[in-house]
């Protein structure tokens, strides 16, 4: 029986204000258990329960990771960070007592493998940090999750020294309000030095204009900035990790593998001197309800969807489902049942995958024994696939289908109300 968590009183501190506030989130996110959050964020459950207990103060990536996986707004939460480390600060030099967020131990990352429920095939995901890239984005190799990131996870030494650079980017972050703004399109990039294509490497973290929509943390090897969204095009410069970086916008390019959660990702972030950077090698995403823009070398949306339910013939107790469109390249599939077949009332939206290619269809076989309702049950099940940007990012575009128990699906769509509608779009896209 799972343990309920220490009351925190919002009214004792800043401190408990803000872990209330955080398990407020988790609450309008649905209550996921903190090993779900976990599958989500990439850091330990124990790592995310103690980042809302109200006795210390969570590192920015802790609470990025914490926010982000419950649907959270990330820009919004790391100004709260900001403002309570600030507030922390000045009460510890005006002579109150030491706050515990000042002992606290580095943050640590899952110690297993965590299996992805309701999927396929299970992926499991590697303790430690989320891989480097060595060249700023992920490299491209097919599969069903899309493009993998081939760089091994950074040894601890290397881990703690991007820690270091992230809180120092938050210090000067801090400090904004001393400091002019310096418009990015004024900026002279200082190079620490050329790479073979003339390329070079910033020594200082590009301001943050007042018109960037949003912010992002830059971490690995540092983020390589292109003219074009997508890889083949020539760096024009490169980012060094730990910088917080204001982005203006995204627009839709080339398909990567999102560095900490390997799920595929079309989205490319706008810097306001018009480079772009791709979405899976920063962390921080768009504000809900930012639309795409338009940029040089784009691709565009999805256009369409169309889904299709039949019996898998690989073996018995599954259902294949194979869903093809229109400039669709990354699918999120759900389906709506109830956790206890007892309790038909209290059914929901469950994620069964999210898969990305380069072309349809796109396929995925869900067996039946992995939902509450085992083979041979009577239930009918809608089942929606729905076109996604990347993980945390659906679009208005689906199709919804009721399966009937013998693996076939009805002919026309089922129309969802408006709450329902988002609710499949957001749970099929989610970070598996």
């Amino acid at each position: 029986m799972a343990r309920h968590e220490r009351p925190v009183d919002p009214t004792a501190g800043p401190l408990s204000s803000f872990a209330h506030e955080l398990r407020k989130l988790r609450v309008e996110a649905g209550n996921p258990t903190y090993r779900r959050l976990a599958e989500i964020a990439g850091y330990s459950a124990s790592t995310l329960s103690a980042a809302a207990s109200g006795i210390r103060q969570p590192s920015l990536d802790v609470l990025l990771a914490y926010v982000g996986a419950c649907g959270g707004d990330t820009a919004q939460w790391r100004q709260r960070w900001l403002e309570l480390d600030e507030e922390l600060r000045a009460a510890g030099s005006a002579g109150a007592p030491a706050d515990p967020a000042r002992a606290a131990t580095p943050d640590s990352r899952p110690a297993g493998p965590i299996a992805t429920p309701l999927a396929e095939s299970p992926s499991t995901v590697p303790a430690g940090d989320p891989p480097a890239p060595a060249t700023g984005e992920p490299t491209a190799s097919s599969g069903a999750a899309g493009p993998t990131h081939d760089q091994p996870a950074s040894p601890p030494r290397h881990r703690k020294l991007r820690r270091r650079l992230v809180l120092a980017a938050v210090a000067v972050a801090s400090l904004a309000g001393t400091v002019a703004v310096v418009p990015m399109t004024q900026l002279k990039w200082p190079a620490s030095g050329a790479t073979a294509a003339g390329t070079t490497t910033t020594t200082a973290c590009p301001a943050t204009t007042t018109d960037a929509a949003f912010t992002a943390v830059t971490y690995g090897s540092g983020v390589h900035v292109r003219g074009e969204p997508r890889r083949d095009q020539g760096i024009l410069y490169t980012i060094q990790p730990g910088c917080v970086i204001g982005l203006t916008g995204y627009c839709l390019g080339e398909r990567i593998a999102d560095s900490t959660s390997q799920t595929p990702d079309i989205r490319w972030f706008s810097l306001a001197d018009g480079g772009l950077i791709a979405s899976g090698v920063v962390h921080g995403n768009p504000p809900p309800g930012l639309e795409p823009s338009r940029c040089r070398g784009d691709r565009p949306g999805p256009a369409a969807i169309a889904l299709a339910i039949a019996p898998d013939v690989t073996g018995p107790g599954g259902w294949r489902l194979s869903a093809t469109g229109t400039h669709v390249e990354i699918v999120g599939f759900a389906a709506y049942y109830a956790d206890d077949p007892a309790l038909p009332a209290e059914r929901r939206w469950h994620q069964i995958g999210m898969t990305g290619l380069a072309a349809p269809p796109f396929d995925l076989v869900w067996k039946l024994d992995r939902r509450s309702g085992q083979p041979g049950s009577t239930a009918e099940i809608p089942v929606a696939a729905v076109a996604c940007l990347g993980g945390g990012a659906p679009t208005d575009v689906l199709d919804v289908r009721v399966a009937r128990p013998d693996g076939s699906s009805t002919a026309e769509a089922l129309p969802l109300a408006a709450d329902q509608r988002l609710a499949a779009r957001r749970t099929a896209c989610l970070y598996p």
